[in-house]
């Protein structure tokens, strides 16, 4: 009889699905009226108006280019928090941890797109959908590519030494 252990009682759970879940809740937060290009236009004079003085269209095309820079960033990261999560918790191959993680940014994307259709500040688009899955897919396959799992030793009370048990 084969039993596995359910995902949700393995040892680590929260340190490995606890960040990606936040960061898809925060990339969501962001993505109603606070995360407005009005919004961070402001912020964008404010902090300039310390070094240079710009041009409205300067401050507009510095915004549009870093906010694109933010979506590859922000669901690049997220890519690989998901991969993070599949390949050392679920035991999942790369290939296999590459597709779930797009799977959950290619999620979070589309909500994070719908969501803004309801704010007249912003935008919905299936081309933003396209820049945060080229970023979620660039950082999964580099991941892909370098990294592997690290085993968690566990220390066990009442053994001599430094006598260790792999876990389970």
């Amino acid at each position: 009889m084969n039993i596995t252990t359910p995902i949700w009682r393995k040892p680590h759970f929260l340190y490995y699905w606890g960040p990606p879940i936040l960061w898809g809740l925060a990339v969501l937060c962001l993505s109603g009226d606070l995360g407005s290009g009005k919004n961070t236009l402001g912020i964008l004079k404010w902090l300039f108006s310390w070094f240079v003085d710009l041009e409205p269209a300067q401050l507009k095309m510095i915004n549009f280019y870093l906010r694109k820079t933010g979506h590859v960033m922000a669901y690049g990261f997220m890519g690989f928090l998901w991969f993070r999560a599949f390949r050392a918790q679920a035991s999942y191959g790369p290939l296999r941890a590459c597709l779930w993680s797009l799977g959950f940014c290619l999620l979070f994307a589309s909500l994070d797109e719908g969501r803004q259709w309801f704010y007249p500040s912003r935008g919905g688009g299936i081309y933003d959908v396209l820049l945060d899955m080229s970023g979620a897919g660039l950082a999964a396959l580099v991941t892909a590519a370098v990294w592997t799992p690290r085993r968690h030793v566990l220390t066990v009370p009442g053994i001599a030494g430094r006598q260790t048990r792999q876990a389970e």
